[in-house]
């Protein structure tokens, strides 16, 4: 069978993507069949093969897409920002724009929903790993905010760090079924109440008063 030319086989793969994305996000790794996937895109499960090995690449292809969406609003833009106040605020910011982005406007909770077995070994790693930086990237500005008396974390820095990425996890995952204004006031609650007890600087306080 002849390749097609380079154009028509990226609008292919994009036509795949696009849906495959959508799907995994709605219904999760076994909720979605190669059949499922190739109906959606209105493709043969043969041209579907054609481009992908099987379900589990195509899943952790769009596993790293959506890494990627979280790191252009949310991570990438805290660990650009010197001042850890601003990086901390990034988050909640970051989070609230993505939730309107159209590419997850559908749901992107079936990510979360990831089966332990050896077929999908590669991507409960990758997912460790991109829940491991993103820690990392809060526990840092938490950690700068403390040590310029911005918050004062006491013995919860590691405690909160982790916390946090858990009520993002918390507030993306029943996404479908809330409407974007919905999850704003809900950020806007949980980063109010996340930073009374530990907010030192006044700065920090106004910040947070804005969102939501």
């Amino acid at each position: 069978m002849p390749r097609k030319p380079a154009h028509e086989q990226f609008d292919t793969l994009k036509v795949i993507g696009d849906r495959a994305f959508e799907l995994f996000g709605r219904y999760g790794y076994e909720g979605v069949s190669i059949g499922d996937i190739a109906t959606a895109a209105k493709l043969s499960k043969g041209a579907l093969y054609w481009h992908f090995q099987g379900k589990e690449a195509l899943y952790l292809d769009c596993l790293k897409r959506l890494h990627t969406i979280f790191d252009s609003y949310i991570f990438d833009v805290m660990r650009a920002e010197p001042d850890p106040v601003k990086a901390v605020v990034a988050l909640f910011g970051g989070l609230s724009r993505l939730l309107q982005d159209p590419r997850i406007e559908k749901g992107i909770g079936g990510y979360w929903l990831i089966p332990d077995t050896p077929e999908t070994v590669h991507i409960i790693t990758a997912q460790r790993a991109f829940e491991s930086a993103a820690i990392a990237v809060l526990h840092d500005a938490l950690k700068r905010g403390q040590q310029q008396g911005s918050m004062d974390l006491g013995g919860d820095l590691d405690d909160m760090a982790r916390a946090i990425i858990s009520l993002v996890e918390a507030c993306v995952l029943p996404l479908r079924h809330l409407t974007p204004d919905e999850v704003n006031r809900q950020l806007g609650v949980l980063a109010r109440t996340l930073f009374r007890a530990y907010a030192k600087s006044p700065e920090l306080v106004k910040l947070v008063a804005k969102l939501g």
